[in-house]
């Protein structure tokens, strides 16, 4: 899974969204912030003698021209809700001796306050603002100060094997830490689901939750690119091209913000069908753009000049509209907001959003369009969001093939976990409480193993007659299958398959849908529909969830919740 490189100082509290802020990115985050900051101040005395100002040409002296910030504000995680005061941890590195620095977007968007912690001193300086590009995650802000040592931008081809170091502060520790690498790909895919390149490095000196807006240096101290993401996981690091960064900082520390609406935010596939695809914010700058029309932390921004963004599960279409217009062009925005269930519509730098609707997908409140009333769904309905955040008796499991002695199936902090440790192993999970005719289920995966498996979602088992069932594969294939008992090859019979590129294949997370209405079977991967079937063999039945591990074990698969809704 792609990580962002920012990590909050409540230890990991966040999933995804801004690396270790968000979903996006953390491995197994604790069920609660920790109630105190660690100190993230710098010794008192001047243990570290500063070079003096001027461009670095060494790499000894890098360490003076980086710098830990450090920024509180409140934020709204897909995962855990809003964080009131929450507060994180990156990195900065001058560009010009008059306090200019270079981070990542995702560091500075959304705080309120932000502090700039530079090399020996015990006391923060006061950091500011000066422009942002969330489609590029890049910012550049001003610290109090000058006459700082700084780095300046190498210009030469960069090629695969280059050596390089990552300089930065990984875990909100005080300390500075520099780790060596070489370029490892110069062509990268740079679009993800919270900014938008053309290409990024991909390089092999550790990085780790903190390291976000870092510098990737070489031996004489010059910038190769600027760290944002991490798969920890595989031990792969990422950083955004210096010939790239380069014309876009010229314009942001000119104060002109780029492609940017003052928030940072993800693209997500929401709805049971995909419906409601779109950018995730997470937090919003007072003043901005996106504040200044009504957009708040939590809102999903869904379509843009009537165009349905992110549908790809990226940030790609958001940003290319964004880059086609000027900052201050009016640009019509329709907004799910999550929290109240409500459709908004509204128009940048012109209008301010107005309720227009209701969609009737959340599983937090179901609003009355006519009474304005709310009623919260229980967390035993048919029809909720399981989460996976407790025990229950209603889910029961079975295996097809394999031997039970090799198969674990548990729930670990807010996670359904299958872990399989022998191949051929079918394993199945399924909830008894509720009998399902028309049913989607909605389901979001991580692959955390490095072999090839298949998790499924099940509609209408019946203990007696059999079920439906849609495999996905890790290695990008699918099938639909029917399961009977009574047939002679293993109960299976394959009712259609195929492949896609939508299946973010190796250790990924993915979003898989699928509806059974009335004869027809659909699917849906990361909200692009996908092929349908029919047939006539079962008409009702419980829903389930299945792993399956093929020749090469272990397997580690983690539902991280299953959505169960009407078609």
């Amino acid at each position: 899974m792609n990580r962002k490189l920012l990590i909050p100082v409540f230890i990991l509290m966040l999933a995804a969204m801004a690396c270790n802020l968000g979903t996006s990115q953390v491995e197994t985050p604790p069920p609660a912030p920790a109630t105190q900051a660690p100190d993230v101040e710098s010794p008192t005395e001047d243990t570290n003698p500063k070079p003096s100002s001027g461009a670095v040409n060494n790499i000894d002296d890098v360490q003076g021209a980086v710098f830990q910030i450090i920024g509180t504000g409140t934020i709204n995680d897909i995962d855990e809700g809003e964080i009131l005061n929450a507060e994180w941890g990156g990195t900065g590195f001058f560009i010009d001796s008059s306090g200019i620095g270079v981070t990542n977007n995702h560091v500075v968007a959304g705080a309120a306050l932000l502090k700039a912690y530079i090399n020996g001193e015990s006391a923060p300086r006061t950091l500011r603002v000066l422009g942002t590009s969330e489609c590029a995650d890049l910012a550049v802000v001003q610290v109090e100060g000058d006459n700082f040592p700084y780095l300046e931008w190498f210009n030469e081809p960069v090629k695969t094997g280059l050596d390089v170091y990552a300089a930065g502060f990984p875990l909100v520790e005080p300390e500075y830490n520099l780790t060596k690498g070489i370029i490892s790909k110069t062509n990268a895919d740079g679009q993800t689901y919270w900014s938008s390149l053309p290409y990024i490095y991909g390089h092999d000196a550790k990085i780790n939750g903190g390291n976000s807006g870092g510098p990737l240096i070489t031996s004489d101290g010059k910038v190769v690119g600027v760290n944002y993401m991490s798969r920890a996981s595989v031990d792969q690091q990422f950083a955004i091209p210096a010939d790239l960064a380069i014309p876009i900082v010229n314009k942001l520390k000119d104060r002109q913000n780029l492609a940017s609406l003052g928030l940072s935010g993800s693209a997500i596939v929401f709805g049971p069908d995909g419906e409601y695809p779109g950018i995730w914010v997470e937090s919003t700058t007072t003043g901005g753009i996106a504040d200044e029309v009504g957009i708040e932390p939590g809102d999903i921004i869904h379509e843009v000049e009537d165009i349905l963004i992110a549908m790809d599960g990226t940030m790609k279409d958001y940003c290319e509209i964004l880059r086609g217009h000027e900052e201050t062009d009016p640009l019509k925005v329709m907004v799910y907001r999550y929290a109240t269930d409500e459709i908004l519509e509204g128009t940048l730098n012109s209008k301010e959003l107005e309720v227009t609707g209701y969609a009737g997908l959340s599983d937090v409140a179901t609003s009355n369009e006519n009474t304005g009333e709310q009623t919260s769904s229980g967390t035993n309905d048919p029809f909720r969001v399981e989460e996976f955040d407790q025990f229950s008796d209603w889910w029961t499991w079975f295996l097809t093939s394999g031997d039970e002695n090799y198969t674990d199936i548990y729930f670990d902090q807010g996670r359904m976990k299958f872990d399989l440790t022998d191949t051929d192993i079918y394993a199945y999970l399924i909830y008894g409480e509720y009998i399902y005719e028309d049913v989607y289920l909605h389901a979001v995966v991580e692959n955390r193993g490095k072999n090839t498996n298949s998790v499924s979602l099940v509609c209408r088992y019946d203990e007696n007659k059999g079920w439906y069932e849609v495999n996905f594969g890790s290695d990008g294939l699918y099938d639909v299958l029917r399961f009977d008992g009574s047939l002679d090859n293993g109960g299976y019979k394959l009712l259609t398959s195929g492949g896609s590129n939508n299946i973010r294949t190796g250790m990924e997370y993915n979003e898989y849908t699928i509806s059974c209405e009335g004869n027809t079977i659909t699917l849906w991967i990361n909200g692009v529909q996908t092929n349908s079937v029919r047939d006539n063999s079962f008409k009702e039945g419980m829903i389930g969830i299945s792993a399956s591990s093929y020749n090469v074990v272990p397997i580690n698969v983690e539902f991280e919740s299953l959505e169960i809704g009407v078609p």
